[in-house]
């Protein structure tokens, strides 16, 4: 009996679990596993806006600080220094072409010959209508002229009888004072004096207030009757405007008119352009507008050898992105210059300073500048970060904020994600 009792007694007692299979820990365990498990998908998952691209297909470059030579290259164009265009003064059709597209030509050499019958009616009508008033200016000269000459005419009647009247009247006082003639018979001969004098008075005080009654009229019709000249050289000059003439010296170009060929008037019919002096005229980019003056120093190389050339006109208007400049040469004209041909020009635009730069690319036009692609340590990731830049050349961009040097950029094969804030870069497969 005492050992059954014994046995039951050792088959009650409880037995412990162990730490690690009680429940509390279990529980903890499986927390601690979930939230390892969420913080290692945050840290390996992609962050919003990734998009994964293979980085061959990427440029790169690197952060530096370095001397920016500040200038623009051009390709600019080789245009004669002068143009004069040729336009029709009139229409008409062309009846004869005498000079050739190419052809040097000089001021006044025929070109072309147009015809237009009612253009010449019209002309003759009107010239004969002009010679007509011409005629009637020339006969109301002739009858003002014919005015003052009468006046004159009388006022010399009238002193010539008042000299006659003068001499009988002396004559007849002597004969009185000698007892011959009383004084009744001298006193007509003082009349007829006295009424001389009167009348010669009244006609030279008559022709002094005509005089200037005559010199304004004469005046009115010698400027009426020029009036009339000049309006009857335009028409003329109508007629004229049917011989097409060289306007200046020069290389005849663009000209390309046809007998029969029916032109009007203000069509471009050519032009003549200024023979062994040129001009260059190039396009460049909006973004160097505001530094942009006339004057601005550049070198062109023609054909090998420097030239040095300035800016002689910018034009405002803004195409495309691109504005046009003209350049004129500083010295003598390179003499192996043709027309069409191109040249490039470097268009210093400041001093060459040191600064942090950044590898011209494709970001500039994709973020204008804005932003670009920074490569981490590892290279296998990039995040977009804001920057400022300064004044740029084709080969470097001034970095005034945003970048450190030594850090690595995407410089270029990013335009197909400007809303992506991150790159994850992949490397192709060897």
């Amino acid at each position: 009996m005492p050992d059954s009792h014994q046995k039951t007694a050792r088959t009650d007692r409880l037995l412990t679990k162990p730490w690690w299979r009680r429940r509390p820990v279990q529980i903890g365990a499986a927390a601690a596993i979930a939230l390892a498990l969420t913080l290692t998908a945050f840290v390996f998952m992609p962050a919003a806006n990734t998009v994964t691209v293979a980085a061959d297909t990427l440029d790169t470059g690197e952060v530096t600080m370095g001397a920016f030579q500040d200038y623009v290259a051009l390709r600019a164009g080789v245009l004669p220094l002068e143009i004069t265009y040729i336009t029709a003064e009139t229409n008409g059709r062309v009846i004869s072409v005498v000079a050739s597209d190419g052809a040097m030509v000089t001021p006044g050499q025929p070109l072309a010959m147009l015809g237009n019958p009612d253009l010449t009616l019209q002309v003759s009508s009107r010239e004969a209508d002009i010679s007509a008033r011409l005629s009637d200016t020339n006969n109301q000269l002739m009858n003002l002229q014919t005015s003052q000459q009468a006046s004159e005419q009388a006022i010399a009647d009238v002193a010539y009888a008042l000299h006659r009247a003068e001499e009988q009247m002396v004559k007849y006082k002597m004969l009185r004072d000698h007892g011959v003639l009383n004084d009744a018979a001298v006193q007509t001969y003082i009349d007829e004096v006295a009424y001389q004098k009167q009348r010669l008075a009244a006609l030279k005080a008559t022709q002094a207030q005509q005089a200037q009654f005559y010199t304004t009229q004469a005046a009115q019709i010698r400027a009426s009757a020029n009036d009339l000249r000049r309006s009857r050289d335009e028409v003329r000059n109508g007629l004229n405007a049917l011989n097409l003439t060289a306007p200046v010296e020069g290389r005849l170009t663009d000209f390309n008119l046809k007998p029969g060929q029916a032109v009007k008037m203000g069509d471009p019919l050519g032009e003549v352009d200024s023979e062994g002096t040129y001009k260059l005229k190039a396009e460049v980019d909006e973004f160097y507008l505001s530094r942009l003056s006339t004057g601005l120093k550049a070198n062109a190389n023609v054909h090998g050898k420097p030239a040095a050339v300035h800016i002689s006109k910018i034009f405002p208007q803004v195409n495309n992105g691109r504005i046009t400049v003209e350049l004129e040469f500083d010295n003598a004209m390179p003499s192996d210059l043709k027309r069409g041909e191109t040249i490039d020009v470097r268009l210093s635009l400041g001093a060459t300073q040191q600064a942090m730069l950044v590898p011209s690319g494709a970001w500039l036009n994709d973020t204008g500048g804005a932003s670009i692609f920074v490569l981490d340590g590892s290279g296998n990731k990039a995040s977009r970060r804001v920057v400022t830049v300064g004044r740029r050349n084709p080969e470097y961009v001034e970095i005034l904020s945003g970048l450190k040097p030594g850090e690595h950029v995407i410089t270029g094969g990013t335009s197909n994600f400007l809303k992506a804030q991150h790159l994850r870069l992949t490397q192709s497969a060897k």
